[in-house]
């Protein structure tokens, strides 16, 4: 589990590498469909807000409008090659995986008096199916005591 920890930790200070994929933008039904590159429904994903119950696809071609509940999505691209994870309603920003590896992050507003803050938090997850877990000290430390 020190691999772990190492694992993270090295993903953190190196950033993204050099060389990314460039994922077709479309919603993805499973992570087969995400290694492949192959969404089940390609376009322009144009409702990517949590307050909605599904995301809306527009084929480039065809113009035609497809519905996706976020139920049935594992997560989409969107036209900047951006991929994003749908996990409870919640989208989470994939980074580049490493060593099996996945890192999230996923930017929420705090009220801070009058003014409104951004933050990012910060999650990973044994690989592209894995439970998400909160990339803090604490979550590390508890995963390393249940692996030994």
């Amino acid at each position: 589990m020190k691999t772990l920890f190492f694992a993270l930790a090295a993903s953190l200070v190196a950033g993204a590498p050099s060389a990314l994929a460039q994922y077709q933008p479309g919603v993805y039904t499973s992570s087969q469909e995400y290694v492949q590159n192959s969404p089940a429904k390609p376009g322009t994903v144009t409702n990517p807000v949590a307050a909605h119950p599904y995301l809306e696809v527009v084929h480039a071609s065809t113009y035609a409008v497809h519905r996706v509940p976020l139920t049935h999505a594992w997560g989409y691209a969107n036209m900047q090659g951006q991929t994003f994870r749908v996990v409870d309603n919640k989208q989470y920003r994939l980074q580049p995986q490493q060593n099996g590896l996945v890192i999230y992050n996923r930017q929420r507003p705090v009220q801070n008096g009058r003014y409104t803050q951004v933050i990012t938090e910060h999650f990973y997850s044994e690989g592209l199916d894995g439970k998400i877990h909160s990339l803090t000290k604490r979550a590390l430390r508890q995963q390393l005591a249940v692996a030994q």
